[in-house]
């Protein structure tokens, strides 16, 4: 076995000699720079390969395929390491054919060139991921080590999203946009300052769909299924680290969840693009209508809700397309449910099946948070929907798309998770808007694409509160098992947190926008809807000013991670032991 937990043993107990240690890691950065810097160049600025780039690009894939087979001759005493890099070296046989071909012909064949940047590249995070438990191993608060990845990815996204060539002809986009486009992908969230449609380009739509997906699974989820892929399996810190991550609390089965969900997520993605492709008729060019279907495939299960058409799902392209909504609507309560209510789900049904089939084994039971995820949102798509039916057409003459009632559930479920809008956000009622700020607020569900309080949250803090209004005796009891005491006053406590978070923000809010003559409910909209990822807006987002847009993107960042867990990160824990002082009793009415 050649995973991560395996490196010491073929090591040896002692550390490896400093030439042995640089002939592993070989000149990987350097070669992965100079192909990342090719690759950009020719993606985001020429559009063609220019001199320089053939080159760079060429001399660059000569050099790794010499440098790779050297190691790995190299490497011929040590049987595992040799196994490792044998792939490295295949790949580096094949980019030195395609770049001596390149050379002989001077060619410039933008195809040829991308293959040997992406070779360069793969290899070289390839290594980086089987090196990367040396960062891993030491004692990083999983916190930190989600804050920071995010945060990579979004400086990352800024940075691609400022290429020239990623915005339309005669258009720029200035740092804020960019930054503020980035976080909004990567936290799923689909607030915009600029149309996604008509400000990018296809490469920076492109962009954008890849910071949505990173964003979505999360770069350490990525990074780790690349290291049970690419090296047959994960230290024992590693799954601690990423089980606290998954919210997964069994460790045998952290590298099942891990796979389930990467394969769950591309399955559904695929599923989703395939019925959005056969569902748009409107759109008769094949490329065009594969990229509509698989950027909103993918924007949906992420719960990202951006949008390559011109006026989002209100568009003429798919005007009144009860199949596209049927279809997103899909996608994003799969994606808000949680990989864990998903897993749990199917291995009750495949349980089911074999029981009924053999007639005989186990009865399977889902797990209580398992069901209470089910039908807490079962009952707020449904009651949701009922809502927005009356405040939007029984007290208010609002727009619709595709008809009534099924407007009215779209709303329901995009609102609590996504952000797809089926009709113009300036035409709903008063009373809809405030019924969506409270769906917002409760949001999707844990370990899912989703943002806002969770509804397991929102569920058990106000069932403690109920059960402790009563006297408490009983306990919180739900579908048979009792809830303990401490994960009732962890979520009330989270949601009073919730609470103070977002009076704060709306206060620095009000003061940045005084004047304006905007009304404090379109903020208070705007507001909730960054901070529960949700990405709907009453046509603010734009105008707003550099300091709102810049507390948005906290709230945006904030919201995804998790207001729990960026203050458990940055607030040292208490480890004093207890006071032992006589207990007082205060009255509190």
């Amino acid at each position: 076995m050649l995973g991560f937990a395996a490196m010491d043993d073929l090591e040896g107990s002692g550390a490896p000699p400093a030439s042995v240690r640089i002939c592993r890691q070989g000149l990987h950065p350097l070669f992965a720079l100079l192909a990342a810097i090719c690759l950009l160049a020719l993606v985001g600025w020429s559009g063609e390969v220019t001199s320089w780039q053939h080159v760079v690009t060429t001399l660059t894939g000569i050099v790794f395929a010499l440098e790779r087979g050297w190691v790995w001759h190299r490497m011929r005493f040590e049987r595992g390491e040799r196994r490792r890099l044998g792939w490295h070296a295949a790949l580096a046989a094949a980019v030195l054919v395609v770049a001596l071909v390149l050379l002989a012909n001077g060619s410039r064949s933008t195809g040829g060139h991308v293959f040997i940047q992406l070779a360069v590249l793969a290899s070289g995070l390839a290594s980086a991921i089987h090196h990367q438990p040396r960062l891993t191993a030491r004692a990083f608060h999983p916190g930190l080590v989600l804050i920071l990845s995010f945060l990579a990815i979004i400086v990352a996204g800024t940075l691609l999203l400022k290429m020239p060539r990623c915005t339309v002809s005669g258009e720029s986009c200035p740092w804020l946009d960019a930054a503020f486009t980035s976080t909004s992908a990567v936290c799923v969230t689909g607030l915009a300052v600029q149309n996604t449609a008509t400000f990018f380009s296809p490469t920076g739509q492109m962009v954008i769909l890849l910071l949505i997906q990173v964003g979505g699974l999360g770069i350490m989820t990525l990074a780790f299924f690349a290291a049970v892929v690419l090296f047959e399996g994960i230290s024992l810190h590693d799954r601690l680290l990423l089980g606290r991550m998954l919210q997964e609390n069994r460790l045998a089965r952290v590298g099942r969840t891990l796979a389930f969900i990467v394969a769950m997520t591309f399955l559904c993605e695929a599923v989703g693009a395939v019925v959005l492709y056969l569902g748009m008729d409107a759109i008769a060019d094949p490329g065009d209508r594969w990229f509509q279907a698989v950027f909103h495939s993918v924007s949906a299960f992420c719960n990202a809700g951006f949008s390559t058409l011109p006026d989002g799902l209100a568009s003429t392209v798919v005007q009144a397309n009860g199949l596209w909504q049927l279809a997103i609507m899909a996608l994003i309560v799969i994606g808000g449910l949680g990989a864990l209510v998903c897993e749990d789900l199917t291995l009750w049904t495949v349980a089911k099946i074999r029981r009924r089939w053999r007639k005989e084994g186990p009865n399977p039971r889902l797990r209580v948070h398992s069901r209470l995820v089910l039908v807490v949102t079962a009952g707020l798509i449904t009651g949701g929907a009922l809502v927005m039916y009356l405040t939007e057409y029984a007290l208010w003459n609002g727009p619709e798309n595709g008809g009534r009632l099924l407007t009215a559930f779209f709303h329901s479920v995009t609102t609590r998770t996504a952000g797809f809008n089926t009709v113009s956000m300036s035409g709903i009622g008063p009373l809809t808007a405030q019924a969506m700020m409270l769906l917002m607020l409760i949001g999707g569900s844990p370990g899912g694409t989703a943002g806002g309080l969770r509804t397991t949250t929102v569920a058990v803090g106000l069932g403690h509160l109920w059960s402790q209004l009563r006297g408490g005796r009983r306990g919180m009891v739900a579908f048979h098992r009792t809830i303990p005491a401490e994960t009732g006053s962890r979520a009330l406590g989270l949601i009073v947190l919730a609470v103070i978070w977002l009076t704060a923000n709306f206060i620095v809010l009000q003061m940045l926008e005084a004047g304006r003559g905007i009304a404090e409910s379109t903020l208070l909209f705007e507001l909730i809807s960054a901070f529960a990822t949700v990405g709907l807006s009453l046509d603010l987002t734009p105008s707003l000013t550099d300091g709102s847009k810049t507390l948005l993107i906290v709230n945006m960042f904030v919201g995804r991670i998790g207001l729990l867990t960026v203050l458990a990160t940055f607030i040292p824990p208490d480890r004093r032991p207890a006071s032992g002082r006589p207990s007082e009793d205060i009255l509190l009415t």
